[in-house]
């Protein structure tokens, strides 16, 4: 019957510890990898907020441009977000401004944002 001993003298590495190498190594990637999805998401996710933020800010300087005396309630499409302002009070004139969008869970959500005008 033959026995398989190491020798104190003989290098290299046994098949064992190369599968568990590779095991631990393909974890690792897989973690980066899974990682990296996330860090994509996020990345598509800020996009997507600066390019509604953009919209609502064209929208705000689009009222005040009207002037406190000219700008009354109303609702546009601004780069495809649906906007719709109401104006309250005299002087100054408080724009309440409501963007509606869509999250990723496909639920309706509204970023509201507050302008005072003064004449």
């Amino acid at each position: 019957m033959a026995t398989w001993s190491r020798r104190r003298d003989e290098r290299g590495v046994s098949l064992l510890e190369i599968l568990i190498a590779l095991s631990i190594f393909s974890v690792a990637l897989l973690g980066l990898a899974a990682a990296g999805g996330v860090a994509a998401r996020q990345v598509h996710a800020g996009r997507i907020d600066m390019h509604r933020w953009a919209a609502i800010q064209q929208q705000v300087e689009s009222l005040v441009a009207q002037g406190s005396l000219n700008v009354s309630d109303g609702s546009a499409v601004v780069q495809g977000y649906s906007m719709s302002w109401t104006v309250s009070g005299k002087n100054p004139k408080r724009v309440e401004l409501i963007a509606q969008r869509y999250n990723f869970g496909h639920q309706l959500v509204e970023d509201t944002v507050y302008v005072s005008l003064t004449p």
